[in-house]
């Protein structure tokens, strides 16, 4: 006799003498069908990441795009910093505002290939509360130039 037929048996026979306790007790081998599969699959793929310290692949997209939104940032502010530095000198005025100009067309180059690595980003990210919002260069530009 197999296990599960022992256990089925050991059930039935409760069940035989009308023990509540016996008929609470027997496997519910139904919970839900696919959506309770596709937990338990999402829930298991996470605990082996998770154990070999593997993260997911979205949030590695997500860490990458946010350290490379910084680094232009940086790139960014160090542009200004520079600008500001050289404008103070008349002989380095012309060349200064060409550098910026320059600065903040790269920052709006790469501001706008970081846009659609978050477009990608955003379809992988499995619910709205990981998604991130697109980037205005605009308004990051006019941030730096008020932070003056």
């Amino acid at each position: 006799m197999k296990w599960e037929e022992f256990v089925g048996w050991i059930f039935r026979g409760g069940l035989r003498r009308g023990t509540p306790s016996a008929a609470a007790a027997a496997p519910k081998l139904t919970r839900g069908g696919a959506d309770f599969i596709a937990g338990q699959v999402a829930r298991t793929t996470f605990r082996i990441f998770k154990n070999n310290l593997l993260a997911l692949p979205w949030i590695k997209d997500g860490e990458e795009l946010s350290a490379a939104l910084d680094g232009a940032r940086a790139d960014l502010l160090r542009a200004r910093h520079a600008y500001r530095e050289s404008i103070k000198s008349r002989r380095a005025a012309a060349r200064a505002e060409a550098d910026w100009r320059r600065a903040t067309d790269e920052f709006r180059r790469q501001v706008a290939g970081l846009n659609r690595r978050l477009a990608a980003y955003n379809l992988k990210a499995p619910s709205n509360a990981f998604r991130k919002l697109p980037v205005d260069a605009d308004r990051e530009i006019s941030r730096v130039l008020h932070d003056e």
